[in-house]
């Protein structure tokens, strides 16, 4: 999307330098990429209820943050969710630190699997509710897990994956994210229960990767009519890019989708708020 603010940018200074040639160019640019950016704040397909419509426990409030391995000050991201509450959380870069810490919210979130790892791919999921048959599941190569859980609650169940893949730095990672996003898509397209997809995904909105999930999941972005929500560099003014998602299934109810605060990370928060579809009770195997 910087790329179309550039394109804008060289249109307003050819009004005063005109250049037909650049003009033509420019335009052709901005149109191109105003079109990959035009869904972000287009109305989603599913209609938005009220969010005073809602019953308490028919709503689903995630959070997905990756709290930035390095970052060895949890206060900030452990205060954020004891006020925030949320429902169920996605924690990317966990290490035995941040394990310790996540530990520390054990009343808040009584039902946890937390896996921690000496490099950026630790995860971790918080839940108020019971995770059952949780699992650890790498989708690449790469052997970075992700975990995949069904959440036991009143109003119906739905499944959880979190997940967080390489980053794209050249052609071979770029597989192994196509590899690895695959196999999320699989496992929503598997799944009776109704899905969502939370996590740092290393890909934009309008990226390759993140595309084809979508049309494989048949998931959408709780994003979409909420506007360019960036999450990352949290660090810097500009450049920012969004690849931390909540994806959920179109007949969702999307009440409320925002990035949170600054938490001592390279990344800010996602916050989504949602009504989920209608979904049978499962049987109850063992739960966490």
């Amino acid at each position: 999307w910087y790329w179309l603010l550039a394109a804008l940018g060289g249109l307003a200074a050819c009004l005063r330098w005109p250049r037909p040639t650049a003009v033509a160019c420019l335009a052709v640019a901005a149109v191109i990429n105003a079109r990959d950016l035009m869904p972000a704040w287009l109305p989603p397909a599913a209609a938005h209820a009220p969010a005073a419509a809602a019953e308490a426990d028919q709503r689903v409030f995630v959070i997905s943050m990756n709290v930035h391995r390095v970052n060895d000050d949890p206060t900030a991201a452990v205060a954020y969710l004891r006020d925030r509450r949320p429902d169920i959380v996605a924690v990317l870069e966990v290490d035995d630190d941040w394990a310790a810490a996540l530990e520390g919210l054990a009343e808040q979130f009584p039902h946890r699997l937390i896996r921690p790892r000496p490099d950026n791919f630790g995860i971790a999921v918080l839940s108020r509710w019971p995770l059952v048959d949780p699992q650890v599941v790498a989708f690449s190569e790469t052997g970075f897990p992700s975990i995949i859980a069904t959440v036991r609650r009143e109003s119906g169940d739905f499944r959880f994956i979190a997940t967080h893949p390489y980053p794209p730095f050249n052609g071979r990672a770029t597989e192994a994210l196509l590899v690895h996003l695959a196999g999320v898509a699989e496992v929503v397209e598997s799944s009776p229960l109704p899905c969502i997809v939370a996590g740092d995904l290393n890909a934009t909105p309008w990226s390759r990767p993140f595309r084809e999930l979508l049309a494989r999941s048949g998931l959408v972005d709780t994003a979409v009519g909420h506007g360019v929500q960036p999450t990352w560099h949290a660090h810097l003014p500009a450049p920012r890019i969004p690849i931390d998602h909540v994806l959920v299934p179109p007949a969702a109810v999307v009440l409320r989708r925002e990035v949170g605060p600054d938490i001592g990370s390279d990344h800010f928060p996602v916050e989504a708020e949602l009504i989920l579809p209608a979904a049978p009770a499962s049987p109850r195997p063992r739960e966490r």
